[in-house]
């Protein structure tokens, strides 16, 4: 079976996952976002790209038990052990093992950007195990000018999205938007000018490719992720106009118009 990213980088987004600002601050949202969507603890939810799992770990213990979980590559199984998963599979989300209208909610964060996923597919079976007025969250990269040549060749992605690209996408299927975001917004002047001093100075090929995610000092860690928290906050009121990555929320087929609207 193959992988949505490299082997090696397995061990490090598990190491780093549940400790790393970007994540922690991405989880927190997510979270939040679900809340908002009315999701409760006898929600059936399925995080369609999980990884190593702390996603889906993060739902299992703040929000509903009924968690279940798939990705593509056999290397993560040994970290679903680890963390004491239970419900989750190996498969592809181009076609899901599961029937028509299941789930109650389907998460999935940086997986429609992946090589080996066909986005068209990847969604429409994203949709397809929803149920009628089930929610689905999207978390995709935005911004093709942002992409960093290692560290796509690392994690398999790429595609990057627009606002439009990305709206274009989910509504090929019979849907309500509930709203759509920038993330990232705070530090987005950081990360472009990271990702843009890579690409003029280091960017290029390699025979054995790393992503970006490192350890980093705790102070710094700690300083960006308190950023995030308060992201977080304006997200909870509104809607960002630009950042690194892009949420969506959708639910399947008519739902009333969201507070929250569009951006």
């Amino acid at each position: 079976m193959a992988d949505s990213v490299e082997p090696y980088e397995y061990q490090t987004l598990f190491e780093c996952e549940s400790s790393y600002w970007w994540y922690q601050g991405l989880h927190a949202v997510l979270l939040d976002v679900l809340k908002q969507e009315g999701v409760t603890s006898t929600s059936r939810v399925l995080d369609a790209g999980c990884g190593t799992g702390q996603n889906l770990l993060n739902i299992s213990k703040c929000i509903s038990e009924h968690t279940f979980g798939v990705d593509l590559s056999s290397h993560v199984t040994p970290y679903w052990r680890r963390r004491g998963l239970k419900r989750v599979s190996l498969a592809s989300v181009n076609h899901l093992p599961w029937p028509d209208c299941i789930f109650d909610v389907v998460v999935s964060t940086d997986v429609l950007e992946c090589d080996e996923v066909k986005e068209k597919a990847a969604y429409g079976e994203l949709w397809r195990v929803a149920r009628h007025d089930g929610v689905i969250v999207v978390v995709v990269p935005a911004y093709d000018w942002l992409l960093s040549k290692e560290h796509h060749q690392a994690v398999h992605a790429s595609r990057r999205y627009t606002k439009n690209s990305l709206l274009a996408l989910l509504q090929s299927r019979p849907i309500h938007l509930s709203r759509i975001s920038y993330l990232f917004t705070l530090l987005f002047p950081a990360i472009a000018s990271y990702r843009l001093s890579l690409r003029l100075l280091v960017d290029g090929k390699s025979e054995q490719p790393r992503s970006e995610l490192r350890p980093l000092p705790g102070f710094l860690n700690h300083t960006l992720y308190r950023i995030m928290l308060l992201e977080r906050l304006l997200l909870r009121a509104m809607n960002l106009p630009f950042g690194s990555s892009l949420l969506a929320v959708v639910r399947k087929n008519i739902v009333p118009q969201s507070r929250f609207g569009q951006v």
